[in-house]
């Protein structure tokens, strides 16, 4: 799927790195209950995910959070990732974070 869809460009808000296809493949299996499939994709993000992009890590933490909180560990799921989001400076926190955090918040 990445040589047919993806780029090299690492940066850009239209790139779609493979770390980037990872992050997001780590999102859907997560929200999918498969969380063998979306550890995986989460080590193969971090990878290559550059360190100046901490914004994305931060998803996948998160990630974390939306499993443990779709598996029945609700409270755990939410400490987790308003763990995660409470370690990104808040000038970089995103709608897209925000939102991710409600959709852990609403998991069962």
């Amino acid at each position: 799927m990445f040589d047919a869809a993806g780029s090299y460009e690492q940066q850009s808000d239209y790139a779609v790195p493979e770390w980037r296809m990872s992050v997001f493949e780590s999102l859907l299996l997560a929200r999918l209950g498969d969380e063998h499939g979306a550890i995986a994709a989460q080590t193969a993000a971090k990878k290559t995910l550059p360190a100046s992009l901490p914004r994305f890590a931060t998803h996948l933490e998160m990630h974390k959070g939306l499993m443990l909180a779709r598996s029945g560990d609700r409270a755990g799921g939410v400490a987790y990732a308003e763990q995660a989001l409470a370690a990104l400076p808040p000038e970089r926190h995103s709608l897209t974070l925000r939102m991710l955090l409600s959709e852990v918040k609403q998991a069962a």
